[in-house]
């Protein structure tokens, strides 16, 4: 039996892995090698990843020394010899909410005297300025203090949609990290995390010196679990999750290769190295799911909250109908899309929403919803990775494109589909996907093509909870979707006609390809249908009397010459 009161679900400091007896993952070695520079490193990671935690163990290194490092690499490796230090550990994620009644400023300052008062120095100015700060901070002796900041960013994010606000908390800041710079002489280390990376925006303009490891392979691993050490120290929690999923569906299916390979397809996949050379898994997802196997593979990252943060939803919730139009969300219905960038381009340059020229790309990647997928000599690709984030990011973008809830669409759609999809209905179902395609409003996607009316059924499908998936492998080719129920594995070979007079065209191509390719000989143990579908995309032409016609034009069942 394994003790699942071990696993550190929701721990962050390090002392309470240490007096609790928790599984520590160690990665002392790579703090030991951090905790050596004498600029300020800065750290950029989705939420629930481990900076916290991080962040308390340079607190208990540099406060305490090796006291509680009995046993990790850092002690064992002898590979720290420093003295200890006045630690500033500054949390601003307990400050970041909006109030009409107490300025920022006010809570900002309280904030600071709180952390200089634990170390034994007081802001001895009546009201809160930087001056305080400033005349603290030449107090004190050169190389004596560590400064850590947590969620620099969270006070940022949270009014990105009040610039006003915005703007007063940047300049603050500002001034903030410009004394912390004209005082460097005074810091023996400092270390900043947060999700968001914002360049351009003058908040760490006064550190020309600043080290950001964001993207460093050399830390590509610091927060995070890998391969080797999901296997190293969970290996018999990995063996109970296969017994008790075993005990709880009355099956032998699962073992302890089974659930690493489901481990990886749903929790794996993140790369933040820009040579893409190592990748971890989400720890949150990762300590739930040992927490409580009999629940399975649920999206526990997501559900946290995971799905909603800050800077994502501001955006799609306050950004311009400008900004929306040109975002182009339909690029993003292939869940299985990659696209070349930049560190650079992965940093937004600009503080409003309204701004058309606000990076969407960069906001999905530090929110944690596109990854780091392949290394290329001027950057790399990243994508969505892994299926927990697939289903998250579906039900974003579909919210966008419709501009419903993913309530709102599952209590319109999903008996209905599950009903007609079971009953064979074709007739009700060529009604229901003409429905599922005009819930998406044609200001919000500019381009109505083939790949568009595909993705957008498989979005709907996933949404939905009915199997789906797109280019599936059949006898001699690859079908554009298909969709599984209890009784019938659905197969479509999709076309899209631009004008009532091509129908009828672009169905007998759609039957050929059927026919040619044997999409009907899909090796499943259920009734395969294999169906030629064709969209009419018929374009506004207030010239011809002619309005935008997006709908299901035709709808036919077929199968190849020798099962006729």
């Amino acid at each position: 039996m394994v003790d699942i009161e071990k696993l550190p679900l929701g721990d962050t400091y390090f002392s309470d892995f240490i007096e609790n007896q928790l599984i520590y993952v160690d990665k002392t070695d790579l703090i030991a090698q951090l905790a050596k520079f004498r600029t300020p490193i800065f750290l950029s990671r989705p939420r629930r990843f481990g900076k916290s935690t991080l962040v308390n163990t340079f607190e208990e290194l540099f406060s305490h020394g090796l006291e509680k490092f009995k046993g990790l690499k850092i002690e064992t490796q002898n590979l720290w010899q420093d003295k200890t230090y006045k630690v500033l550990h500054l949390d601003f994620s307990y400050i970041k909410e909006y109030s009409v009644d107490t300025s920022f400023s006010v809570k900002f300052y309280e904030a600071l005297k709180s952390s200089f008062d634990d170390i034994g120095i007081k802001l001895e100015e009546s009201s809160y300025t930087i001056a305080s700060f400033n005349n603290a901070i030449k107090r004190v002796e050169n190389r004596s203090i560590v400064l850590l900041i947590d969620e620099y960013d969270a006070p940022l994010t949270a009014v990105m949609d009040k610039k006003e606000e915005f703007e007063k908390r940047k300049e603050l800041f500002s001034e903030f990290f410009l004394t912390i710079k004209r005082y460097s002489v005074k810091f023996r280390f400092i270390f900043i995390t947060g999700v968001t990376r914002y360049s351009h925006t003058a908040i760490f303009s006064g550190f020309n010196n600043l080290k950001d490891i964001s993207f460093d392979p050399d830390f590509g691993t610091i927060v995070g679990y890998t391969q080797e050490e999901l296997e190293f120290y969970f290996k018999d929690y990995l063996e109970n999750a296969a017994n008790i999923l075993n005990q709880v569906n009355n099956t032998t299916q699962n073992s302890y290769a089974s659930i690493l390979k489901d481990l990886k397809d749903n929790y794996d996949g993140y790369s933040f190295d820009e040579k893409c050379k190592t990748h971890v898994y989400n720890p949150w997802s990762i300590l739930n799911f040992l927490t409580s196997p009999q629940n399975n593979f649920k999206r526990y990252w997501v559900d946290s909250g995971g799905s909603q943060p800050s800077l994502l939803v501001n955006y799609l919730n306050t950004a311009s109908e400008e900004v929306l139009t040109q975002t182009k969300f339909e690029d993003f219905l292939n869940l299985d899309l990659t696209i070349s960038t930049t560190i650079n381009g992965l940093s937004p340059k600009i503080s409003s929403l309204n701004d058309p020229n606000f990076p969407f790309l960069a906001i999905l990647y530090q929110a944690g919803y596109f990854t780091i997928k392949e290394a290329r000599e001027t950057g790399f690709d990243i994508g969505i990775p892994n299926q927990e984030i697939k289903e998250a990011f579906a039900e974003i973008i579909l919210e966008a494109l419709a501009h419903k809830t993913i309530d709102e669409f599952s209590k319109t759609f999903k008996k209905v589909l599950v009903e007609h999809l079971n009953h064979k209905d074709l007739p009700k179902l060529a009604e229901l996907f003409s429905s599922m395609v005009n819930t998406f409003s044609y200001a919000t996607i500019n381009r109505f093509n083939e790949a568009t009316f595909t993705e957008l059924l498989n979005y709907t499908a996933l949404i939905l909870k009915v199997l789906s998936s797109t280019e599936i492998p059949c006898a001699h080719g690859r079908a554009d979707l298909s969709l599984e129920v209890n009784n019938y594995f659905y197969v479509f070979e999709i076309k899209v006609a631009t004008c009532e007079e091509e129908i009828s065209q672009k169905l007998q191509e759609a039957k050929a390809q059927i026919i040619d390719k044997k999409y009907d000989r899909v090796l499943k143990d259920k009734e395969i249908i294999a169906l030629a579908l064709v969209f009419i995309n018929q374009k506004q032409d207030k010239d011809k009397g002619l309005k935008a016609l997006h709908e299901v034009a035709a709808l036919e069942e077929v199968r190849s010459h020798s099962l006729q």
